[in-house]
């Protein structure tokens, strides 16, 4: 971990002045090369691995008094497992990163929890290593080695503590690296990049032309100031102002995408196309096909009546295995009049933008296996007045 990141924050920068080896992988504090004895009384290397709190830069006080170990069995001096704080063995997970753990422990101090972090992987390291110690006095897990960086740059401005709190940073890295694309960012696509920047993929590429007037901001995410919508931005310009400041990856494409720019898409590893207007698919829709380029189409149709609002949301998926189904039974309009696509009755609705959205990016994580795909449905549609989605075109 470089020393700018722990200087922030007094108890990681104290464990790195102590000499121990200390990085952040995956949103987990990791402290390395801490000795143990194994159930065969041989001193052996592991590593420490905890849960990690953040409030920016800095850490805040540890949510609690558990810890991973990565490694065998910890044992005390005689070979003896350290039952008092081993509470699962053999328990391999993979948390993301390249950190894979065997054993979760605990160990609390009485009658309250740890002041920081410093505190608390000592008194683990401690625990652990105090047996190897008795049986090789020169053993310790205060090296005096800098973590050199391994030359990779996370995504994020700061570090993802949401996934590693929730254990799944192995899915998450199946997103991991990829280049996307967002076709039109009126409010599904808006809504699509939110939910977008918070995944680990390299970039984002936004494609539109528009400007992002007041009318936007009643069905996109966030809050615009008053005095964000006088300054008549293009809408990639206001996106990227707003989510650079998490994702690094944004790319913002002030185009209009037709016949003649399709070709931006070359490259990318899966697009979102959220345009209004369905003429203006067909070019895409072919580039994207003859380059291999999965990609997850979206419309909306709301027709507005005394007793309410009904209609439907769409989502088409097109895959290099899957695309006939988009062809053979018309799966998304691509009219040269918008009056003719029963998706563009132009009545927008925040909710239902960002629940298109949601559908979309979660068909997305399905096809890369962050979430079980049991459906493998390449179209489907949720229809409003009923709260109901039906799933065709499936492939199981």
């Amino acid at each position: 971990m470089s020393a700018p990141r722990t200087s922030r924050s007094a108890d990681l920068q104290r464990l790195v002045d102590d000499g121990y080896e200390v990085a952040i992988v995956a949103g987990y504090l990791v402290v390395r090369d801490v000795p143990y004895v194994d159930r065969y009384r041989r001193v052996r290397r592991g590593q420490l691995v905890s849960t990690l709190d953040l409030a920016g830069d800095r850490t805040i006080a540890p949510r609690d008094h558990q810890a991973w170990f990565a490694g065998a069995l910890p044992c005390d001096r005689e070979g003896r497992p350290l039952v008092n704080m081993v509470h699962a063995q053999h328990q391999r997970r993979d948390l993301g990163g390249g950190l894979v753990v065997d054993h979760w422990l605990c160990s609390k101090p009485i009658g309250r929890e740890f002041v920081d972090y410093h505190e608390k992987m000592v008194t683990f390291v401690h625990q652990i290593s105090s047996h190897a110690v008795a049986l090789d006095p020169s053993a310790t897990a205060r090296t005096g080695r800098i973590v050199a960086a391994d030359g990779s740059e996370s995504p994020f401005h700061y570090v993802d503590t949401a996934t590693s709190r929730s254990g799944i940073g192995n899915l998450s890295d199946r997103l991991a690296g990829q280049v996307i694309g967002i076709v039109g960012l009126g409010g599904t696509g808006g809504y699509v990049l939110d939910f977008l920047s918070k995944t680990p993929v390299a970039r984002i590429h936004l494609f539109d032309d528009d400007l992002f007037l007041q009318h936007n901001a009643f069905r996109a995410p966030g809050a615009a100031s008053r005095d964000s919508l006088a300054e008549r931005r293009a809408k990639v310009d206001h996106f990227d102002r707003i989510y650079s400041r998490l994702h690094r990856g944004i790319v913002p494409h002030r185009v209009r995408m037709g016949c003649t720019t399709a070709h931006l898409l070359d490259g990318m590893d899966f697009v979102f196309l959220c345009l209004d207007d369905p003429s203006a698919k067909r070019p895409m829709i072919d580039r994207l096909e003859d380059r291999g380029v999965a990609f997850v189409d979206v419309g909306m149709g709301l027709q507005a009546g005394n007793d309410g609002l009904t209609g439907v949301l769409r989502v088409t998926t097109s895959t290099a295995e899957v695309r006939d189904h988009v062809w053979d039974r018309n799966r998304i309009p691509m009219a040269g009049a918008i009056d003719d696509d029963p998706y563009s009755t132009n009545i927008q609705v925040v909710e239902l933008n960002a629940l298109n959205a949601a559908l979309a990016v979660t068909r997305w994580k399905r096809l890369f296996g962050f979430y079980v795909d049991l459906g493998a449905e390449y179209f489907a549609t949720y229809d409003v007045a009923g709260n109901y989605i039906i799933n065709e075109d499936t492939t199981k």
